[in-house]
Parts: structure tokens; C-alpha cells; sequence
């Protein structure tokens, strides 16, 4: 126990470090954080926990969890950015403890501890952790529910060898209600259900379906183990091309003579794969362990929990909300690349290199191990089935849809983690079988990295950040730690050396979003700019934009911005408001001095981020007509 408590000391904080240095000093970044920001915003203003809108208009791109997290930072600490940021923070700090009690679960203290804190620092978790995403959020009920699954069934049966227990624990001898791998528990079920409720209330009908198919394909692969094993450890392969796919032949019965009249003679042999895999997904398999996995009650827990809003919003909005989510931000993005975001089926490969760095650098070699361990019948093997599955399951469904997006797989993080966790601890605890060739290559590539950093870095930097330069300092934290820890592993002090690793993986992404992000920020226009506009205009304009939009300057104008597309809408704006500030960019300044020639004149400008151009704001001309109104404008729709 006090090892435990001594584990999730360090754990937690490595986390809150890497989570919450600087956390709100950036401001939000385009595009997904003003969005949710400013959605939780208005609706805070209007008092409503319902309906999603952004810039006074429906907004159906999300359910609304990741608004109430958003809201709640904001009751504390005010509508600024570390409001919006800290729910994200701390729910991550959540999903790393329960990352480290799903491993010690499973695998043991060591393998939890190492893969608790390869989650905690890695480059797109930490980006999630720190961002007023809904990603942080999803992320922890997808591996909590997990987490129950596995502890209250798999992890109770202590070793496990094949498809079931090796008797090598006390608690082996226990009664099981059911198939030993599988919660015993009915309020077990009830629990696990419950986070994927709000999973649905984060993501969608996408964060019940993608956790229960992973989970789901575990059952059935154990169930189609417990079959072999009754029948005393050996595969059926009797051929099911040959026998019509009847249930009964394949366990010593032929097919009845009515049988091969009817179909007549089968002039082939199904392969062998194909065999397996119809025993393994065949109807009477499926079924089987889709009832084992109590969808009833799951259908219950969900209706319970995340139903009520979904009714609600359906019912205030007249079912719009609904029609435009899912047919929209789900079915179109599944079938489609949305908004430009596609990508080959191997997407997520590199992808995942670039997000689970540093640590994917042992990613590779870690994979291969889960598989030699299934394979080989390691003591532990259900354990790796799970893991496989729920790895497997989640990148094979993101690839097959047709918007790709790095953050997509991130309920996997928290178990690759726990897979490269294995093999550290493994590294550590097993030298003999370690192959120190694959670590020499891994900590190579750290090195070769950081000195890229070094070199590339100021080289982009001195065309998108002029005058940060000294960006490039971030590799040196990968340079001179990859070095530590090589000459650590090559004296033979494992341990030394890994807690080198995690040291230099907290600190290089600490460096990153602690501290880089804040020189890198100086470059963002939209929260100077408009400060800037407020104090030159006085009083409280009203915003307009013309032909250029971007998220933040939604979010920093703190109303909604009217978006027009062509004259006559920027006319109608000028007409009705009485100190109109207009944001474009500087390709339309012509077009706008010609429109309105004498009326206009720029009163702020500022260079666009990581773009060419400057962003402009016009504001009327002192000595110009000001047009009568009844009062303010609403902007884009209504509040």
C-alpha cells in the first residue's frame, strides 16, 4: 500500500506539472478551443444548460459535456482561458491515476507506473490535457469503464494462462457467477455502463458503440477459448465449406444426407483462417457474448443517463439539434472527409509516432512483444487480449471513416501506454531477455530528434515567429536527456536509466506547452488586436467581419461578430450599428476603401499567425454620417 501511494504521488505529480504549468497563459487556440469556449460562454449568458449555440446560432458539433466542464471553470475562475482549460487539466490528472490502477491491475505496479507516466508525457495527450477540448474528457470515462470491466471480472482471477486461470491464486478457488472473465458483479455492469453514458453525453453514439465493440471482441474471443479448452485444448477444424456452416458439424457429427442434397458436393476447402474466424464471429458466438455483455442493462444506464438532455435538446430546438449531429457531425464525417480532414487507411500510423512521442520511439518494439505474449501463452495472456482488442478495435474503426484526426484515437493512449509500460518494465526486471539493440535504436532516434529540433526549429521558426529563434532550445532537452539515458542503459543501470527517460519525456513537453507555447503565442492576433481596438473605440463596439472569419475573434469579441459575405451584408451591418468595428484581412482593403470610399479608415492591424498578410479592423471615420437605431444589434442570429 505504501508503495501504491508512493506510485500515484509521482504520478499525479508529473502530471500536474506537465498539465497546468502556464495553463492559462496562451490565449485559445484556433480552431477547436474558441469554439467550445465560446459555446459555454453564451451559454452561461443566457443561463441555459441545454442548448449549444456559437455566435448566437445552433450549434450541434458536440453533445454538452465538454460546455458544462467549460461553464464550471468558468464559475471559478472567470470567463478567461485557464477556465476554459482547467476541467481538461484535471480530468486528465484523473485519466493518468486510473491508467496506472488499470495496469496494476492487469499487468502488475511497475508496468502501471511506467505506463502512467508515458501517458501523462506524451505530445497530443498532453495537447488534449491542456486544451478546452472535449478530448480529456472522453478519454477518461473510455478508459474508466475499462478499468471497471477489467477489474471487477479479469483482474480478480490472479494469473491466467490460455483462456482461464492456472490456479496459481487462492482467489482462483472462489465460486464465479458466470464466465470467470467477466464482471461478476451486476452493479459492476451498472458502473461500466455509466461512464460510457457519458461518453455519449461527450462524443456521441460513438463512445458507447467503438468501447463495447473493443470489449465485446474480448468476450468472444474468451468464450471461443473456453470452448477449446473444453475440448481439451485442441481447435476444431473441421471443414465448414464442406459441412454448409451447419452448428453441429465441427463437433463429430457429419452433415445429414436431406443437408448435402441440398446444397450439393462442395468441390472446395475453406481456409483454415476462415474456419477460425467463422467459429470465433459466427452467429451463436456473437449472440452469446452480446448477451453476456447485459445490453439491456447498458441500454437502461444510458437511456438514464445521457437520455434526458438528448430528449430536451431535441424538444427546445424542434429536433433540429439532433438532425444536424447526427446527420452532420457524425454520419458525414464517417462517410466522409469532412472539411478537408481525410487521410489514407495507415493514417494513424505516423500520426500516432508524432503524438505518442517521446515514448513511441519504443512503441514499435513494444507491440511486438503484446503479440509474442498472446501467442505464447504468457501468464497474463487475457490481459494482453484485452489490450490488443481495445487498441486494435479503435484504430481499425478510425481508419475505416473517412474524417481522420489525429485526437480520433485517443481512448487508446492510456493502453498503448501500458503496452510500452510492459516492455520497460520488462527491461528493467528482466535484463537476460532484453534485447538491447531495439533500446540503443529507440534512444538513437531520441537523440537524432532533438538535435533536428535544434537545427530545424529556428530555421521555421524565423519565417512563422520571426525573433523566436530561440525555440529551437526545446531539442536540447531531447539531446542531452537521449545521451543520459544511453550511457545509463550502457553501464547496465536499467532503473536509473528509465527514470532518466521519464524525466527527460516530462520535461521536453513541459518545455513545449509550459513555455514555448507562451513565445509562440506573442504571435496570435486576435486577443491583442481587439484589446487594442477596445481602448482606441471606447465604449463597446459592435463587430463585424468581412470575408475573413476565425474562431477566436469570436471568443475575444465576447458577443457575437456578424460574418458578411459581400456588400450589401456589410452595408445592412454599417446601417444599423452605431460604432461598427469591421475585422478583415489586407487582399480586401481595396475592395473596401472603393465600397465605401471616405467612410472607413484602419484603426489596428496586425500580422496574421503562422500566415502572410496582416488582420485589419476598420472602424468609421470620425466626421461620418451615424445612422439612428433603436438600439444595439444581435450580430450573426439571435443570443
Amino acid at each position: 500500500m505504501q508503495r501504491q501511494l508512493a506510485h500515484q504521488a509521482w504520478i499525479v505529480l508529473a502530471a500536474t506539472v506537465v498539465f497546468f504549468t502556464n495553463l492559462g497563459g496562451p490565449a485559445l487556440w484556433d480552431e477547436d478551443e474558441p469554439l467550445y469556449a465560446t459555446s459555454a460562454r453564451e451559454m452561461l449568458a443566457r443561463g441555459d444548460w441545454v442548448v449549444p449555440s456559437y455566435n448566437g446560432q445552433l450549434f450541434a458539433e458536440k453533445p454538452v459535456l465538454v460546455y458544462w466542464s467549460i461553464i464550471a471553470g468558468f464559475k471559478t475562475f472567470g470567463v478567461n482561458e485557464l477556465g476554459a482549460r482547467f476541467w481538461s487539466a484535471l480530468l486528465a490528472v484523473g485519466t493518468v491515476l486510473v491508467t496506472y490502477h488499470l495496469g496494476r491491475r492487469l499487468f502488475g505496479e511497475g508496468v502501471g507506473l511506467w505506463g502512467a507516466l508515458a501517458v501523462a508525457s506524451s505530445l497530443l495527450f498532453t495537447v488534449s490535457a491542456r486544451a478546452a477540448t472535449v478530448d480529456s474528457a472522453l478519454v477518461l470515462v473510455s478508459i474508466s469503464a475499462l478499468w471497471i470491466f477489467a477489474s471487477g471480472g479479469l483482474a480478480k482471477r490472479g494469473s491466467m494462462r490460455g483462456g482461464g486461470p492456472t490456479g496459481n491464486s487462492p482467489t482462483l478457488d472462489l465460486p464465479v457467477a458466470g464466465p470467470w472473465f467477466l464482471p461478476a458483479s451486476w452493479l459492476r455492469f451498472v458502473a461500466f455502463y455509466a461512464c460510457l453514458a457519458v461518453a455519449v453525453l461527450a462524443k456521441g453514439p460513438v463512445g458507447l458503440l467503438v468501447p463495447c465493440a473493443a470489449i465485446g471482441l474480448f468476450v468472444m474471443i474468451m468464450n471461443r477459448r473456453a470452448e477449446i479448452d473444453a475440448a481439451g485444448g485442441k481447435e476444431d477444424r473441421s471443414n465448414l465449406c464442406e459441412a454448409g456452416h451447419r452448428p453441429e458439424v465441427g463437433r463429430g457429427r457429419a452433415p445429414t444426407a436431406g443437408w448435402s442434397r441440398q446444397i450439393g458436393p462442395v468441390p472446395f476447402s475453406c481456409p483454415g483462417w476462415l474456419v477460425r474466424t467463422w467459429r470465433l464471429c459466427g452467429p451463436r458466438n456473437f449472440l452469446r457474448s452480446l448477451w453476456q455483455m447485459r445490453p439491456l442493462t447498458g441500454a437502461a444506464v444510458v437511456l438514464a443517463i445521457a437520455g434526458p438532455w438528448y430528449v430536451l435538446v431535441s424538444l427546445r430546438t424542434d429536433g433540429a439539434w439532433l438532425g444536424e449531429f447526427f446527420g452532420i457531425a457524425n454520419w458525414a464525417a464517417l462517410t466522409g472527409a469532412r472539411q478537408g480532414h481525410g487521410g489514407p487507411p495507415w493514417y494513424y500510423l505516423p500520426a500516432t509516432m508524432i503524438g505518442f512521442f517521446p515514448w513511441s520511439v519504443l512503441l514499435l518494439p513494444a507491440v511486438i512483444d503484446l503479440v509474442r505474449r498472446i501467442r505464447r501463452g504468457h501468464p497474463r495472456r487475457p490481459a494482453y487480449v484485452l489490450a490488443a482488442c481495445w487498441l486494435g478495435v479503435i484504430f481499425a474503426f478510425w481508419s475505416l471513416c473517412g474524417t481522420k484526426l489525429p485526437h480520433y484515437v485517443l481512448p487508446a493512449y492510456p493502453v498503448l501506454a501500458l503496452v510500452v509500460g510492459a516492455l520497460v518494465h520488462d527491461w528493467i526486471t528482466e535484463p537476460q531477455a532484453a534485447d538491447r539493440r531495439r533500446f540503443r535504436t529507440a534512444l538513437g532516434i531520441v537523440i537524432f530528434a532533438g538535435l533536428g529540433m535544434a537545427v530545424a526549429v529556428p530555421i521555421v521558426a524565423s519565417i512563422y515567429v520571426p525573433g523566436d529563434e530561440i525555440l529551437g532550445l526545446v531539442g536540447l532537452v531531447l539531446l542531452v536527456g537521449g545521451a543520459v539515458v544511453l550511457s545509463l542503459a550502457e553501464l547496465q543501470r536499467r532503473r536509473p536509466a528509465a527514470v532518466a527517460f521519464a524525466l527527460t519525456a516530462v520535461t521536453f513537453v513541459t518545455s513545449i506547452f509550459g513555455f514555448a507555447a507562451l513565445r509562440v503565442d506573442r504571435h496570435q492576433f486576435a486577443r491583442p488586436l481587439l484589446a487594442e481596438v477596445r481602448l482606441q473605440a471606447g465604449g463597446n463596439p459592435q463587430w463585424a467581419s468581412f470575408r475573413f472569419i476565425r474562431e477566436s475573434l469570436v471568443f475575444y469579441a465576447g458577443e457575437p461578430v456578424t460574418f458578411c459575405r459581400s456588400a450589401d451584408e456589410l452595408r445592412d451591418f454599417l446601417d444599423r450599428s452605431e460604432q461598427p468595428c469591421v475585422v478583415t484581412v489586407d487582399e480586401h482593403q481595396p475592395a473596401l476603401e472603393e465600397l465605401f470610399p471616405g467612410q472607413l479608415h484602419v484603426i489596428a492591424r496586425r500580422k496574421r499567425f503562422l500566415r502572410d498578410g496582416e488582420v485589419l479592423v476598420f472602424a468609421r471615420r470620425p466626421g461620418s454620417p451615424v445612422p439612428q437605431v433603436a438600439g444595439r444589434m444581435t450580430g450573426g442570429g439571435t443570443r
